[in-house]
């Protein structure tokens, strides 16, 4: 009698089965697409929460729970981050002395804080480098290349005129979300925060909330946001100070102000890399997870809702396609 050989199947065939095998699933009765959100989950103490699985995560739409499809733990996702650098008069002052050059010591803190912000990210990261006063101009174009970036900003010194902070944020999205290869994108602005131009803070929100990217940022204060030697507005900080915090809330990024007199300071030094670790963990996300809408129409209008199954636990969330954040628990 012959006995035939054991067959052996092409290494192709099998890989292209196990994807299919991995490929999510339509439950019965799912209506819409396929909807995928990222996740980052912390407890009490701000610590960051690994090694979860999808069981872990209870996902609700429009009141309705939601099958997981796909759950993946990715840390190493590339990000294009946009990087929007204040350059108006105000950050003139006071002046250092470089050589014998005077150059404006508030700018130099700004470039240095972004230098800190590229050197964080990863290597496969991408960077687009834009300034403005009462002018917005993109200075670098989405690139990879480290030196390239970190060469600009050591030689960006110059200042110039009035401070159109809001009309430049919108901008800075626009040019972001239009220009970014990778799908998770985000914008650090960097900035003293006073806005001379007279346009209404609730068309910035407005813009944030329709473009749907994280926005990062970061307060340079002068002595309450005053200029030093005179006295501080105590309510124009306060509300400046609420205007950065706006821009985070709405896009569910994050704030920091630091007081440039301190710059360089070991607390503030150490406060800028967690600020920094922070934005790469909240980009690149610590779990994606997927689901079938049970319900049909626009993803943009259903109120999602994802929570741990652990009381203990806040559950941080954008979506992946427009990039925003849905809530959070």
């Amino acid at each position: 009698m012959c006995i035939m050989p054991p067959m052996k199947v092409p290494i192709l065939i099998v890989a292209a089965a196990a994807l299919v095998i991995q490929s999510p699933s339509r439950p019965p009765g799912a209506q819409g697409e396929l909807q995928t959100v990222i996740l980052t989950v912390t407890n009490s103490a701000g610590q960051y929460i690994p090694n979860l699985n999808s069981g872990d995560f209870i996902v609700e739409e429009d009141g309705v729970r939601q099958q997981v499809a796909t759950f993946t733990r990715d840390s190493e996702v590339p990000v294009s981050l946009g990087i929007l650098i204040d350059k108006s008069t105000s950050m003139r002052l006071p002046v250092a002395v470089q050589g014998k050059e005077k150059v404006p010591a508030a700018l130099l803190a700004a470039d240095g804080a972004a230098r800190v912000v590229v050197k964080l990210m990863k290597p496969q990261d991408e960077y687009l480098i834009m300034l403005f006063d009462e002018k917005f101009s993109v200075k670098q174009p989405f690139t990879s290349d480290e030196k390239k970036i970190t060469d600009f900003l050591y030689k960006n010194n110059t200042v110039g005129g009035a401070t159109h902070l809001y009309k430049a944020v919108g901008e800075a999205l626009r040019e972001t979300k239009k220009k970014a290869k990778n799908p998770r994108r985000a914008l650090v602005v960097i900035t003293d925060v006073h806005d001379t131009s007279g346009d209404k803070i609730e068309d910035l929100q407005a813009t944030i909330r329709e473009l749907e990217i994280p926005v990062y940022t970061f307060g340079m204060r002068w002595d309450a946001w005053g200029v030093p030697g005179q006295e501080a507005e105590i309510s124009k900080a306060t509300y400046e100070e609420a205007v950065l915090k706006m821009m985070a809330a709405e896009s569910s990024g994050h704030s920091m102000v630091v007081d440039i007199p301190d710059l360089l300071s070991d607390y503030t030094v150490t406060r800028m890399i967690e600020f920094v670790t922070l934005i790469g963990i909240d980009l690149r996300g610590q779990y994606t997870l997927s689901y079938y809408s049970s319900t049909s129409g626009p993803a943009a209008e259903k109120a999602i809702r994802i929570r741990a199954t652990s009381p203990d636990y806040q559950v941080r969330f954008r979506r992946e396609a427009a990039g925003k954040s849905s809530g959070k628990k």
